[in-house]
Parts: C-alpha cells; structure tokens; sequence
C-alpha cells in the first residue's frame, strides 16, 4: 500500500520540487542562503530554514555511518557475533530460533548485538549513561573520511562520487540475483508488492511516503539548490530533474525486492510468517537483514559487501550535505571563500562534537529525537513558502519563462499546474494529516518519552521555522517606507535587465557570457552530485 501514496507523491511533489530547487540554483547561480533574497526578500530566509533542517538531519545521518563502521569491522569475525547466544552482552532472553522450533519469546542475538553490544543501550531516556568509546572514535573516523572527501570542493568530491556511486549498484545487482534464488524469497517479494487498501486511510501512510520522497530526493534540504548553482545556465535542467528523479526511485523501488527476497527467506528458514520478521528503521539494516545474511553459505562476505556498499551510500549524501553548508556559510558571507577549507573544518568538528551526544549509552534516545523531528512538519512549512516565493511572488510563469529561454526549451503546462496547485495543495494535505494524526515521540515498545523529549523536539522544529521568520521581521524593519510599500517591495521584485532585454527583443538568446556567474561560481557539470540524489 506504502507504493501508492510513494509514487503519487513522487510525480506530484518530488519531481516538481526537483525541478523547481534545480531550476533556481541554475538560473541565479546561487545557494539556498542567499538565493531566496533574489526572488522575495521577505521570504530570503527560507534557504537558511532548509540548511537548518540539514545541519540537523547531518547530526544523526553520520551517527549511522559510525553505525555501520562498527558492523562492517565486526563482519571480519567468523562466526559472524550476532548469530549466537552466549556472549557477554547476550541476556537470558537471547534465543536462537529455526525453523523447527515454535518458541516465539526469545530475542534474536542479531537484535541483542545492535542493543547491547553496540549501542549499550540503557533502559531509559533519562538515563544519559557514559561516552561509548568504540561509537566516539568509529565517528571521528567517520568525519575525518567525509573531511577529507570535500575539503577541496565541488570538483574533487566530484571525483569521488563516481566510485561511491558506481559500487552500490554493483553489490545490489549482486544481492538481488541471489536474494531472489534463495527458498521463500517469493513469499517476501509478494508481501512486498501485495497492496493493503486499509493503510490507505492512515494519514501516517501518507506522511511516511512524503517524508520518504523528501529525503531521497533531498527536496527542501538545499543541496539540490546549491550543486545546480555550478551548472552551465543553458543546460537542460528540467530534464535532468525527471530523469534523476525517475532513476532514484526505480532504485528505492528495485532495493525493495533485495531487502524483501531475503527476508522471505529467513521467515521460512524461522518458520514465521514474513510480517514477524520485518522491521522499521534502524532494526531492519542492523538486526534483521544481517540475520538473514548471516545464514547464508559464505555469510562474512555477503556481511562485508553489505556494509561497503551502505558505507559509500551514506558517504554520498554525508558529501552533498557538508558541501551544501560550506556553501551557504561563504555564500552569505564571501569573505569566507578563500578559507573554505578552514569553513568545512570547523563544521566539521561542530557535527562531531555534537553527534557525540547520540554515540553515549543512552545515546540512541538523542539519535531519535533528531530523526524524528529533523524532517518532519518544518520540512513540510519549509517547502510550502518555498513553493509561494517562486509561485506567487516571484511568479510561476515568469519563472518557467526564465528558465525556458535560458535552457531553450519551452517548459510544459504540467510543471507550471504542480508549481502553483498541485505541489503545494499535496504538501498541505499531507501536513494536516500529519497534525490530526501527530503523536508523541516514542521509544521500544511505543513508550513515550519524558516531558522532555516533545520539548526538546519541538525545539528543533521552531529553530527551523525560525529561519524563515526572524530574517523576515528584520527586513521589515529596516526597509523604507508604510508598512504596505514594505510589503510590496519585500514580496515582489521587479524585473531584471536581462528579463526586459529579452521581453523586447522576443527571442531566446542563451550567451553564459553575457551574463556571466558570480566569482565564487565555476561551471562544474552537476553530474559530480546527480547519483549522490
């Protein structure tokens, strides 16, 4: 059922927002901070409420990779320490299960490594704990890798992305064929694909396949914005923005079958049905696919290739996000340029600093506060005065005409439709379900946090709201004029040069010399980012 609102939110708001977000970094040649300014000054402060939802979701993101560092080194011991009992860290409820044995109240050892051997996880939100030393220095290494991938900017990591790129397609190909050749690998692959109409009516599904758009895609987070800023102004981005979008999700789509053919698997090989077996988030990249994995002949080469390829995947998108905010610190301040590398370090040491919160015993509670709330309803807001700055004050159709002659290609009705209804019309849907449906954060077995937990959540997503807000009050206050004529001069801008040149002489005349981009922007293909999307 999950597939339905997936694909509709993809061709109603994730294509089009793609598009948007890679037509405006091309056209201006600017950064979601200072690109906003160039299209409705009132709303300037939108492009700094999408770096904060990244700087946010970056925290946790990483904390992952550290993650997955810890289970790749453990992937090199034979047997694999999360197929057994009897360990330190096993309890006396660790049970081993197979497929003739109908005990139902153990706990995996898989589930127990990823609790107690790993995270060390305490039994509360309030209890922070001690600094989980092997977590602390798998995360530096973790940081000191992503450092040294960006440090030298956008052509370098444009290097690196295509071997991280080109090898996660290798090892899902590989999974694939030999998921799909293991017994019971169709009763996963069905249960994948089988379409449960009662889902449809809960607004979480809907939520949860927004939210899954907006963090593949990596709309409303600024990157998109900030990587076509390199591009050539004549390049065909509408294009690209389909066929990117279109190949992301046909990869998410085909990623099911890997995941689902082998959990097919170890529900027969368990002797439960496949429902018993699936997991949501964390659990099923860190306990239950490594199961599965870990009864197959050969299991420490499947776990290593596994491991690998999540390991290149998170160092893509690890790369877009500290390029993007690199970025936008010299954007809004050019001074910084020349000391980027020096700009990129301290961010760097700032998000390993802070992700040590989430690397303690009782740091995986932290780690759920920011994914929780990273990308949630300040994401949605954020996109939605988005999608009015562009639409209503700067104007959807002198923007598609923009783009149209720079690219020289007339951009469709069916951009400009999504662009002023159906975009926002979906992203509003979705946001008021998820308010009517909004519950508290929670824990294990659905146990809500303490008081402070909702707070702390909240917190974050007012300081992504904020971003918009408190940039705007302060061009109210210092713009000239009744506050009518500050509204009008903050909500509308007039035409540029180049817009009345074009408006005279009637014709397309795509010259990147003529108007050429700012010091700070070199023409770099957006190749370097499109796989990292």
């Amino acid at each position: 059922a999950f597939l339905i609102p997936y694909l509709l939110s993809l061709f109603l708001c994730g294509i089009p927002l793609v598009a948007l977000e890679l037509s405006l970094g091309q056209y201006f040649r600017q950064g979601p901070s200072t690109v906003f300014y160039s299209i409705c000054p009132l709303l300037g402060g939108t492009g700094y409420s999408m770096l904060i939802s990244l700087f946010l979701s970056q925290i946790c993101y990483v904390v992952i990779f550290a993650w997955v560092l810890f289970y790749l080194i453990a992937s090199f011991m034979n047997p694999l320490p999360w197929t057994t009992c009897g360990n330190s860290w096993n309890t006396e409820d660790c049970y081993a299960r197979n497929g003739s044995d109908s005990n139902m109240s153990g706990i995996p050892p898989s589930q127990e490594f990823y609790d107690h051997r790993m995270l060390q996880i305490t039994d509360h939100p309030d209890k922070f704990g001690t600094l989980n030393w092997e977590l602390a220095l798998l995360l530096l290494a973790a940081w000191v890798l992503i450092y040294f991938c960006v440090f030298k900017g956008i052509k370098w990591s444009g290097k690196v992305v295509y071997v991280t790129v080109t090898f996660p397609y290798l090892i899902m190909i590989i999974l694939f064929f030999r998921g799909i050749t293991l017994s019971g690998a169709g009763n996963g692959i069905s249960y994948y694909l089988r379409i449960d109409t009662s889902k449809l009516r809960l607004a979480r599904t809907w939520g949860n396949a927004a939210t899954q758009i907006f963090y593949s895609l990596v709309t409303g987070f600024g990157p998109l914005i900030t990587f076509s800023s390199y591009n050539k102004r004549s390049y065909n981005v509408i294009r690209d923005a389909t066929v990117i979008s279109l190949i992301n999700c046909a990869t998410s789509f085909c990623s099911g079958f890997v995941v689902f053919s082998v959990l097919g698997y170890i529900a027969k090989e368990q002797g439960l049905p496949v429902p018993k077996v699936v997991s949501q988030g964390p659990g099923l990249v860190f306990s239950v696919y490594p199961a599965a994995l870990a009864t197959l002949p050969g299991a420490n080469f499947w776990s290593i290739i596994f491991f690998l390829m999540l390991i290149t995947l998170g160092l893509d998108s690890a790369m877009g996000g500290m390029e993007s905010l690199s970025a936008g610190i010299t954007d809004a301040c050019p001074k910084l340029l020349p000391r980027k590398k020096w700009v990129t370090l301290g961010l760097t040491i700032v998000f390993f600093l802070l992700g040590l919160t989430a690397v303690t015993t009782g740091g995986f509670y932290i780690f759920n506060l920011f994914n929780w709330y990273a990308a949630g309803i300040g994401l949605f807001v954020t996109t939605i005065f988005e999608i009015v700055a562009v639409s209503y004050c700067y104007g959807g159709n002198r923007f598609a005409k923009n783009i149209g002659r720079v690219i020289s290609k007339p951009i469709w009705l069916y951009w400009k439709v999504c662009w002023y209804f159906l975009t926002p019309g979906m992203i509003l849907v979705v946001l008021l379900f998820s308010t009517i449906d909004y519950y508290p954060i929670v824990y294990g077995n659905d146990i809500p946090y303490p008081w402070w937990g909702e707070f702390v959540g909240w917190l974050m997503t007012a300081g992504i709201l904020c971003g918009i807000f408190i940039p705007a009050i302060y061009q109210l206050i210092v713009t000239e004029g009744t506050i009518k004529e500050r509204f009008m001069k903050l909500l509308f801008v007039p035409k540029t040069e180049e817009e009345l040149q074009a408006d005279l002489a009637c014709e397309i005349n795509v010259d990147n010399q003529k108007f050429p981009p700012p010091p700070y922007r070199s023409n770099y293909s957006m190749y370097s980012y499109e796989s990292a999307v």
